[in-house]
């Protein structure tokens, strides 16, 4: 009997599928002039290519990446929270422009758009995945959605320039098949979709254009904290209220997962409070917030009854951080919000703790690998009926090429949806 050949299948390499994914976009041909060219193929510029194939515009995508849809793969950690069924404005950063761009029923257009792409989702709590629970379902059918709709998409191709002609737009771009060469290709319209980065040119083009920008910033990442014990506990989650206080006033609060990091705080709640928190902030954590103060107080004090014994907060907060908490409160000492220390005389030093442990905030940290920029183009330049460039008809903008961010759980995603809506079917129209 002839043996088994019981090898698995090799993957091939990153540096393998690069090659083969730019052979790919080497042999797309990209026409002299299009109805519309969108910049940027990421989720604002494939929906809004989409929107502009399907109102029969000649429509192509030029995208600085090897392969279209890239970005899409990273987000939800590879599920693609793509919406929330408790989207509204008030989750943005310009919610009166957010507000004007969503009209009266943001979920429902979001969900009409992907059930044309013949998409299924599901739901957890308020958060909406699609039922493979992986972002590449997403992907794959809003390209297939894009070819079926006649739009040319062409990745490996960074724009450098856009310049204004009378009758339109002249896109200049350069290939990423080894050649320094660039190439120039006409439009009617043009909607820079670049996800707020410089890397499609997105940011220099609107300088180019004399377009206003707001500056950049990493948002929905970790939040960094001056040296602290809790620290301590690295790689635990905790599940905590967090309050954040900017000169002596709350400015914000949620409750949620706290993952604690050597260098600060992290998990979800901790990246929505990113958009808030700024270098000298006090960020208290409630680490008990099933239980009032009062409730707490009843369940430590018989252990302050003559001298202190440990193991007061057995079973109801982590052993080890219930430690730091108490050799705190052993030590008659404990952390003020101002990262000092003042002396505690009874169980209520402990109380304190549990209920408002407090850091002093450095800023955010790990903006390299931010869900979202902030800044980019200044929204007031762009009616929210049609998001058009009010200065320069003919150009549009989508997603976080616009000075919008929101919080985590499928809001950026859908701003992003939303708006290529908005941008790629005025752009046919015009």
């Amino acid at each position: 009997m002839a043996a088994t050949n019981t090898r698995k299948h090799k993957a091939p390499s990153r540096a393998k599928q690069r090659e083969a994914q730019l052979d790919a976009a080497s042999s797309i041909e990209v026409a002299a002039s299009y109805d519309v060219v969108v910049i940027g193929g990421g989720a604002a510029g494939l929906t809004a290519a989409i929107c502009a194939g399907e109102k029969s515009a000649r429509t192509l995508v030029l995208e600085s990446s090897p392969e279209c849809g890239r970005s899409i793969l990273a987000t939800g950690n590879g599920r693609c929270n793509f919406s929330n069924v408790g989207l509204a404005e008030k989750y943005y950063n310009d919610p009166e422009f957010v507000g004007a761009v969503f009209g009266n029923d943001p979920l429902k257009d979001v969900l009409g758009f992907f059930r044309q792409c013949d998409m299924r989702w599901c739901l957890e709590e308020e958060r909406l995945y699609p039922l493979s629970k992986r972002a590449t379902s997403v992907r794959n059918v809003l390209l297939h959605r894009a070819r079926n709709a006649g739009v040319t998409l062409a990745p490996a191709r960074s724009v450098a320039a856009v310049r204004r002609e009378s009758d339109g737009y002249v896109v200049t771009y350069k290939d990423g098949f080894g050649s320094d060469a660039t190439h120039d290709v006409s439009a009617h319209s043009v909607v820079l979709a670049t996800g707020g980065t410089q890397s499609d040119g997105g940011l220099d083009v609107a300088r180019g254009l004399g377009l206003r920008t707001v500056p950049t910033s990493g948002v929905l990442c970790p939040v960094g904290t001056e040296p602290n014990p809790i620290l301590e506990l690295d790689g635990r989650r905790l599940t905590a209220r967090v309050q954040l206080t900017h000169t002596r006033f709350p400015i914000w609060s949620e409750r949620g997962e706290v993952l604690v990091r050597p260098y600060g705080l992290s998990g979800i709640v901790i990246f929505n409070m990113s958009r808030h928190v700024a270098p000298g902030d006090l960020v208290e954590l409630d680490l008990l917030p099933d239980l009032t103060a009062s409730e707490l107080q009843q369940m430590v004090d018989p252990f302050f009854k003559g001298s202190f014994e440990p193991g007061c907060l057995d079973g109801v907060l982590d052993p080890d951080l219930a430690a730091i908490l108490e050799g705190l409160a052993r030590s008659r000492w404990s952390l003020d919000g101002n990262g000092t220390a003042e002396a505690n005389t009874d169980s209520k030093a402990l109380v304190a703790l549990a209920k408002a442990y407090p850091l002093r905030a450095t800023g955010t940290t790990e903006v390299a690998q931010a869900q979202v920029l902030r800044g980019g183009l200044a929204n007031d330049q762009f009616s929210p009926q049609t998001l058009e460039c009010v200065s320069s008809p003919g150009l549009f903008a989508a997603g976080e090429a616009l000075d919008v961010d929101g919080e985590c759980g499928g809001f950026n995603l859908s701003w992003a949806w939303k708006g290529g809506m908005v941008a790629g079917t005025s752009a046919a129209t015009r």
